[in-house]
């Protein structure tokens, strides 16, 4: 569900645009950009899709919207020509002082990822890609210890394979989409991608792979 908060990030633009759209077919194109980009990080808010660019996202959603408006703006006047004086007074500053601030939580949200994004986290089980032949049977939901947080998912095979043989094409798998061996058996990954600097590991166990969320290298030291 929603919070105040979440809503208070994602309507600003939309409800500025509300106010400068000055004709119906551009603002109508606009408004429809602009919901279609605030369904990205709504989204991820509900678990709807899972992607690596989670911080990237939350962080560009406020610039990306604040250049739409502006490129509808600029289209607009394009065919209309100027603002009328008038028009210049509240709807326009108000918007723009708003579309800045807006914009500047989109700085603040990026820099708290980079910066402060140190939380152990319960991985989603959407962080794997299950190769073809293999299911995932279970999937339990999470918890957290001191320093990190895991599910485990239980693998079958449609093809009644060993565990043996499902860990290796697990295993394969993995690794052909980017993780990397670490310690004791285990596979790493970033979590997020430029501004979320902590680890997903994954561990097999036959049949069993429990996947853990750490705490970024940089807060461990």
């Amino acid at each position: 569900m929603f919070t105040a908060l979440a809503l208070a990030y994602l309507l600003p633009p939309l409800i500025c645009w509300a106010f400068l759209a000055r004709t119906r077919a551009v603002g109508a194109a606009v408004l429809a950009v602009l919901a279609a980009l605030a369904l990205a990080p709504a989204g991820l808010e509900q678990e709807w899709y899972f992607t690596r660019a989670t911080a990237e996202i939350e962080a560009g959603y406020p610039v990306a919207a604040g250049l739409v408006v502006l490129a509808g703006a600029l289209v607009e006047r394009r065919l209309r020509g100027p603002r009328p004086e008038r028009q210049y007074d509240h709807p326009v500053a108000g918007s723009t002082v708003a579309l800045t601030a807006h914009a500047l939580v989109g700085v603040v949200i990026a820099l708290g990822y980079g910066l402060f994004a140190f939380d152990a986290f319960v991985p989603s089980a959407a962080e794997v890609s299950v190769p073809p032949g293999l299911t995932v049977t279970r999937s339990t939901e999470g918890h957290c210890g001191s320093n990190f947080c895991s599910r485990t998912l239980t693998l079958g095979s449609t093809a009644g394979l060993p565990a043996a043989e499902v860990e290796a094409r697990m295993r394969a798998a993995l690794t052909a989409d980017g993780w990397t061996p670490g310690r004791d058996g285990a596979l790493l990954r970033p979590h997020g991608w430029l501004l979320d600097p902590r680890l997903s590991t994954a561990y097999l166990h036959g049949t069993e792979l429990e996947l853990s969320g750490s705490e970024s290298a940089a807060a461990a030291r």
